[in-house]
């Protein structure tokens, strides 16, 4: 089973030439060390924000920033470049989960419930699920006293999760979700994007500054 959690996919392309290059400086000398590495880079240094869906992993990578679908992908792309099995973990979830961090109206297209993507690693026999959605700066700023997500130190053992009681179902463990990530925008435009996009950067300079 764990053979297909090792594939690339259209848009988890971990043979492109940007993860081939970028997953070496992830490498640790234990495995636990390159899942905890790549963890922390794309939690951190790839910062949310509002993407399309339909977004290959090497280009997330260029851009530094993306939604839970982007950065999960991403996650598990270096992950399955590092010989380490990955794949896609699927909840259904309250909408409130985007409430501080979209304008009113654009958090009023959001279908409620929503789908919510994170990675899950094969490590130690055993599936973990490491949720790399909220960096440091979005944590800090909206999410510190919601009690959704926790932004800690992966201690090589337990989950990192959003809070269970956020999530509706557990739609299980998926290698490819290639199908789901090509859907057309139900409403997500460019305008849209830079609109919601603006409002997050604009929150978080305001929140640094009065820290």
């Amino acid at each position: 089973m764990e053979d297909e959690f090792l594939k690339e996919t259209r848009y988890c392309d971990i043979h492109s030439k940007e993860i081939i290059d970028f997953v070496q400086n992830l490498i640790g000398e234990e495995e636990i060390k390159t899942v905890a590495n790549i963890f922390n880079f794309v939690r951190d240094e790839i910062k949310y924000r509002f993407d399309y869906t339909c977004v290959k992993a090497s280009e997330t990578l260029k851009k530094k920033v993306g939604t839970c679908f982007n950065k999960a992908n991403l996650q598990i792309a270096l992950l399955r470049k590092a010989e380490i099995p990955a794949g896609y973990g699927v909840y259904i979830v309250h909408k409130d989960i985007l409430k501080e961090i979209l304008p009113e109206d654009i958090f009023s297209m959001v279908s409620n419930p929503t789908v919510h993507v994170f990675a899950k690693v094969f490590l130690e026999n055993r599936w973990i699920g490491l949720d790399a959605t909220v960096d440091r700066e979005l944590f800090e700023c909206f999410y510190k006293n919601s009690g959704m997500w926790k932004h800690e130190e992966w201690d090589g053992k337990n989950e990192i999760l959003l809070s269970r009681n956020f999530i509706l179902e557990d739609q299980g463990l998926y290698a490819n979700i290639d199908l789901y990530l090509s859907k057309p925008p139900r409403f997500w435009t460019d305008s849209l994007i830079v609109k919601a996009n603006s409002y997050i950067e604009e929150k978080i300079r305001k929140n640094v500054e009065n820290y």
